[in-house]
């Protein structure tokens, strides 16, 4: 961050591609460095307390990054909260072959997959 002479400080936004250990690759833009854990998706489970399902954080297994600028705000400003882009389909989703005698694919799972447990033993309120 550096100081602006009107009193404003200027941040580095970047936009970066996201690996997640899920298998999700997801694009988000932050002020600062990547993150090393991301909430994704419910493969690889969550918990439940007083009726609220939180899935648990996706680690990131590689990093790309698609473009960085600079922004300048007030001093004294909160940080921008990261912005979820884009999320594509997972990278090892099975598919079938194409053309007769291709290869598919069955799909990769995770290291662990997880289920859902409840810590005070509510369970999650419907959508």
């Amino acid at each position: 961050m550096r100081e602006h002479p009107n009193g404003e400080v200027m941040y580095r936004v970047r936009v970066f591609d996201l690996w997640l250990n899920c298998g999700h690759l997801v694009t988000v833009e932050r002020c600062g460095w990547y993150p090393v854990s991301v909430p994704c998706c419910d493969r690889l489970g969550g918990t439940v307390l007083h009726g609220v399902y939180v899935s648990y954080a996706s680690y990131v297994d590689l990093v790309t990054l698609r473009s960085e600028r600079h922004a300048y705000r007030p001093a004294g400003s909160p940080a921008r909260p990261d912005r979820l882009i884009g999320r594509r389909a997972r990278t090892d989703d099975p598919y079938l072959p194409a053309q007769p005698g291709d290869g598919g694919h069955c799909g990769r799972w995770p290291a662990h997959v997880g289920a859902t447990w409840s810590i005070d033993g509510s369970l999650p309120e419907p959508d």
